[in-house]
C-alpha cells in the first residue's frame, strides 16, 4: 500500500524481472483499492527491458536499465476503499516486469489518500474467456454449421489493399510480442455477403453488467460488417445483436478499441460474426478480447442498436443540447478536462483528454431553480432496460451545502415523470448511478410500487439539472450506457417514489382540497410559492436555500381555514412508509395546527400533529418532520391537513419512502394523536 503524503511524487511497486512470455502470453490477476482525495489514478504498466542482462545490471549496476513502457490498465480516482478484482492478459517479447503505479492528485495536494494491491498472481496463458490470438483461438471456436466459412489466424497481411500489417499489441508498442490476430480472409473463393462466426465458450450469468472489449481492424475499400451477437444457451434461436460496425474504419491500416456492455440472467454465448463486402478487399480482423466488471458505453459511437450510449469523447451521440444565444451564458455544454474543469471519467488507451457533459451552476444569468435538460429523443421503452451513467457534483467553495440537483426525466404524451434525482451532494470524484427505465426496470420490486414507467413505446429521456442559489461549480455526466437488464436504483439516495416532491415548480402528483367545497379564493388553499406570488414571510425554500418560492404554503388573516394537501392514490399496498418533510410556521398563530392524516377510506387516523402554540416562532426557520406510517393490507393515501386562523404553514421536500428501519418521530414537540 502507498500513501500520498508526498505530493508530486509517483509511487511504483515493481515485480522482479521475468523471462519473455512467448506466444502463450500470461494472465495477471490481482485486487486493488484506493481511497482519498490525494489519488488521481492507478496504473498497471508493462516494462519490457531493452538491457541485455537486466538481472546482472540490477545486481551489479553494470549498465543503465533501459525499458519500454506499455500501459496495461488505468483506473481514475477512488474506489472508495472497496476492493476491486482485476485481470489482464498480456505478452512480452523480452525480459519484463510489471509495475503498479500510484499517481497523486495535484488539485488536492493538501489531502492524503492511498492505493493498495493484494493477491497478485501470474498464470501462463490468457485469462479466462480472453484471447490475444498469438498462439491459437484460445477457447473460442469456429461455428460448424450456421455460417459459410471459418475465421483464420494471421500475423500480417500479404495484400496491400486490405488487412492489418501487424497485430494490435505491436501496433501500439513494439515492446510486446509481435503476435497474431483472428481475421476473415475475403479472397477467392469467398463471395460477397458470406459470413463467418467465431463463438465464445459458454459464459455464466452476470450478477452485474460486464464490459466486453476487443480491438478491430477494418482496413480496405470492400469491408462488409462485424457484429457481436448474444445467444442464450437455453433458447438458441433467441439471438439478438449487441453491437455492429460496417464499412471501412478509416483510410489507414489502424486498430481501434471497441466496447459493448453485456448483461444476462442466464448462461450465454457471444458470437463474432463477420461478413464479406467485396471479395479480395474486405478482410476484417479482431484481437485482444477482454472482459471487465461494470457497464461501458459502446465504442465506436452509434455501434449498438440501443439508444443513448455515449462517452462524449467525440460528440453527444444523439443527446440534444439546447441552443443558447451568445449573450446568455451556456448552462449546458460538452467540455474537455483541463486545469479549470475536473477530469472526466472515460479511460482511453491514447491519453487523450476526456470530454463530458457539464451543467454549469456558476451561470449568473440564471436564477435559482432554473432547469436545463440534455435530451434524447424517441428512445425505445418496449423492453426491460437499465440506464447507467456517472455523475460528478463539484463546487469550488467547499462550504456550500446547497449545490443543485440532477434528475432523470421520462417525457411522454401523458406528461413528465421523474425517475431518479440526486441533490445537494459534494463529490470528490465520479459516482456510479443507474436506474431501470423500461418495462419492469426495477429488479425485485413489485410493478405497482416502482417508479418505472409502463410500456410506452417511444419516449424522450432527459438529464435535467436544477440550479441552486449562488453556486460556483458544476454537475457532470459521463459514460452513459443503456443495456437490456433489470437494475436497482443507485445510489440509494437517488430513489424517487411516487409521492416525493420538492415543489420547485409544481405540486408533482399532490392535489389540493378544501374542507369547504365552496372555497374559491386562492388564499383558502395550499398554494405554490413562486416569484410571481412574491415573498412569503421572508421564507427561503428548504431544498436550495433560495428566495423566490420553491415550496407550498397556506396563509390567511382572521379567517378559520382547513385545507388538505393530498398524496397520489397509487401508494403500495401493505407497505410501511417513512414520511419525512420540512415545515415552517409563517406567522405566530397559537390556534394553528398541521396534521398528517392516514386516509383508510372507511376511517381516518391522525398520525402526526404540530400545534402553533408548541412552536417557538422564528422567521425563515424550517423544521424537520418525520413519522412512520404503518402498513395497511388494503393500502391507504395520506394528506397534510392545514388549519390556520391568522397565520400559515409552509411545506417542502416531502419524501415518502418504504422502510423496514426505524423512522423516529420528529420534531420532539410533535404529537401522535390516537
Amino acid at each position: 500500500m502507498v500513501n500520498t503524503d508526498q505530493p508530486y511524487k509517483k509511487a511504483w511497486l515493481v515485480t522482479e524481472p521475468a523471462p519473455k512470455t512467448g506466444a502463450l502470453g500470461k494472465c495477471l490477476e490481482f485486487a486493488y483499492a484506493s481511497y482519498g482525495l490525494g489519488i488521481e489514478e492507478f496504473q498497471v504498466l508493462l516494462m519490457t527491458y531493452l538491457t541485455e542482462d537486466v538481472n546482472d545490471a540490477l545486481e551489479n549496476n553494470t549498465s543503465p536499465i533501459v525499458f519500454q513502457r506499455t500501459n496495461l490498465m488505468k483506473h481514475k480516482g477512488s474506489t472508495r476503499g472497496q476492493w476491486q478484482p482485476a485481470k489482464i492478459t498480456f505478452s512480452a517479447k523480452g525480459d519484463f516486469s510489471v509495475a503498479f503505479e500510484a499517481v497523486p492528485n495535484l488539485m488536492y495536494e493538501r489531502y492524503t489518500g492511498y492505493v493498495a494491491v493484494d493477491d497478485i498472481t501470474f498464470k501462463d496463458g490468457p485469462c479466462e474467456n480472453e484471447c490475444i490470438f498469438d498462439l491459437n483461438f484460445c477457447e473460442l471456436t469456429n461455428e460448424p454449421n450456421n455460417d459459410d466459412f471459418d475465421w483464420s489466424l494471421g500475423r500480417g497481411t500479404e495484400r496491400t489493399n486490405t488487412g492489418p500489417t501487424k497485430d494490435q499489441s505491436s501496433f501500439l508498442s513494439n515492446g510486446v510480442t509481435s503476435g497474431g490476430y483472428a481475421y476473415i480472409d475475403s479472397s477467392y473463393p469467398r463471395t460477397d455477403g458470406e459470413i463467418a462466426q467465431l463463438v465464445s465458450p459458454v459464459l455464466d450469468p452476470t450478477e452485474s453488467p460486464m464490459c466486453l472489449k476487443f480491438w478491430l481492424n477494418m482496413y480496405g475499400s470492400g469491408i462488409g460488417a462485424l457484429r457481436v451477437l448474444y445467444a442464450p444457451t437455453a433458447t438458441a434461436n433467441n439471438i439478438r445483436e449487441l453491437w455492429k460496425q460496417e464499412g471501412p474504419s478509416s483510410g489507414t491500416d489502424d486498430w481501434y478499441p471497441c466496447k459493448v456492455t453485456v448483461a444476462s440472467a442466464e448462461s450465454f454465448n457471444l458470437i463474432f460474426e463477420a461478413s464479406v463486402g467485396t471479395r479480395g478487399s474486405g478482410d476484417i480482423a479482431i484481437d485482444s478480447i477482454t472482459y471487465s466488471k461494470g457497464a461501458c458505453p459502446s465504442q465506436p459511437s452509434f455501434s449498438t442498436s440501443t439508444w443513448g450510449d455515449c462517452d462524449f469523447m467525440e460528440n453527444t451521440c444523439g443527446w440534444q443540447i439546447p441552443y443558447f444565444p451568445d449573450e446568455v451564458c451556456s448552462m449546458l455544454s460538452r467540455v474537455t478536462e483541463n486545469f479549470e474543469n475536473p477530469h472526466g471519467h472515460t479511460e482511453n488507451e491514447f491519453d487523450i483528454n476526456d470530454s463530458y457533459i457539464q451543467f454549469d451552476l456558476s451561470c449568473y444569468q440564471q436564477q435559482a431553480r432554473h432547469t436545463v435538460s440534455l435530451t434524447y429523443l424517441q428512445a425505445s421503452m418496449t423492453t426491460e432496460t437499465c440506464l447507467s451513467f456517472w455523475v460528478y457534483m463539484f463546487t469550488r467553495v467547499q462550504s456550500q451545502s446547497k449545490i443543485g440537483a440532477l434528475s432523470v426525466i421520462l417525457i411522454t404524451n401523458e406528461g413528465n415523470q421523474t425517475l431518479w434525482r440526486l441533490e445537494n451532494e459534494q463529490h470528490s470524484d465520479w459516482m456510479y448511478a443507474q436506474k431501470g427505465v423500461g418495462e419492469g426496470g426495477s429488479a425485485g420490486r413489485p410493478k405497482e410500487a416502482s417508479r418505472d414507467p409502463p410500456p410506452v413505446g417511444l419516449a424522450n429521456v432527459a438529464f435535467q439539472a436544477t440550479k441552486a442559489s449562488s453556486v460556483i461549480g458544476m454537475i457532470g455526466v459521463d459514460d452513459v450506457t443503456v443495456f437490456s437488464a433489470a437494475c436497482e436504483v443507485l445510489p440509494e439516495q437517488a430513489r424517487v417514489e411516487v409521492a416525493d416532491c420538492t415543489f420547485d415548480h409544481t405540486f408533482c402528483a399532490w392535489t389540493v382540497q378544501n374542507e369547504d367545497p365552496l372555497a374559491t379564493r386562492p388564499s383558502e388553499n395550499w398554494r405554490l410559492a413562486t416569484r410571481d406570488v412574491g415573498a412569503v414571510a421572508g421564507l427561503r425554500d428548504h431544498t436550495f436555500d433560495a428566495d423566490g418560492g420553491g415550496f407550498v404554503f397556506l396563509d390567511v388573516f382572521n379567517t378559520d381555514i382547513v385545507t388538505w394537501l393530498r398524496s397520489p392514490n397509487d401508494l403500495e399496498k401493505n407497505a410501511t412508509y417513512c414520511l419525512s418533510f420540512a415545515f415552517a410556521a409563517l406567522f405566530p398563530d397559537s390556534g394553528a395546527e398541521l396534521t398528517v392524516v392516514k386516509d383508510l377510506v372507511s376511517t381516518k387516523e391522525r398520525a402526526w400533529q404540530v400545534r402553533g402554540n408548541a412552536i417557538r416562532f422564528e422567521e425563515n426557520t424550517w423544521y424537520k418532520g418525520q413519522v412512520e406510517l404503518e402498513a395497511v393490507e388494503d393500502g391507504f393515501t395520506m394528506y397534510f391537513e392545514g388549519k390556520v386562523q391568522k397565520g400559515g404553514w409552509a411545506l417542502d421536500d416531502v419524501k415518502l419512502s418504504k422502510t423496514s428501519a426505524s423512522c423516529r418521530m420528529a420534531p420532539e414537540f410533535a404529537l401522535q394523536i390516537p
